[in-house]
């Protein structure tokens, strides 16, 4: 599924306009990147541009879900409590309101937790100027990370392959060895989120 949808991920990169890219970046962010900043090392994309649409592309997702919340706080807790469950959900209410900033970090990075959490940071009346800042604040690393993966990681297996005189079978070895990196990362952040989530 991960190697699906980032093999999917580079071959939009390379033949998508940077609008089209910029959409998907709100909905998957960081698979698209990675791969966009991967084209970018193959001289398809701006890396520049890459970076900036990432960054932006990942605080327009989260203030779309952030403005969903805020819309109507009863019929976001509602739809979730039965998916995530009560006990789960008030446990993240009272995370959202003590420690906003690390409960924030830890539903950027938890897969499934991410759009009903933002949606209950706006259900749960955060101030606009708070939940954008800490967003960005948030944001910003996990971008340069992104993009920065993709970006030197094609760099080096590029010159490698170069090398090695290998070029035939380079954008194979190039898929295999970005999609081994992005599982490791899903993973190790997957750890940390949970560790986050029990503060």
């Amino acid at each position: 599924m991960i190697a699906q949808s980032f093999d999917n991920a580079f071959i939009l990169a390379q033949t998508s306009s940077y609008f089209l890219i910029f959409i998907l970046m709100v909905f998957e962010g960081p698979v698209i990147t990675t791969a966009a900043a991967f084209a970018s090392s193959l001289g398809f994309l701006n890396i520049w541009i890459i970076f900036f649409l990432s960054l932006l592309g990942d605080l327009v997702g989260d203030f779309m879900y952030f403005l969903l919340g805020k819309g109507g706080r009863m019929a976001v807790i509602e739809k979730f409590e039965g998916k995530i469950g009560f006990k789960r959900i008030s446990k993240l209410e009272r995370n959202i309101k003590n420690h906003f900033g690390k409960t924030l970090l830890a539903i950027k990075f938890t897969p499934l937790i991410g759009g009903p959490g933002l949606m209950l940071t706006g259900a749960l009346k955060i101030p606009i100027k708070r939940f954008l800042f800490y967003s960005f604040i948030i944001t910003l690393p996990r971008t340069i990370f992104f993009t920065a993966l993709g970006f030197y990681f094609g760099l080096t297996v590029n010159s490698v392959l170069k090398y090695l005189k290998l070029g035939e079978y380079a954008l194979l070895f190039i898929l295999i060895a970005a999609i081994i990196v992005y599982i490791v990362y899903k993973k190790l952040f997957e750890e940390v989120s949970k560790e986050l989530l029990k503060v």
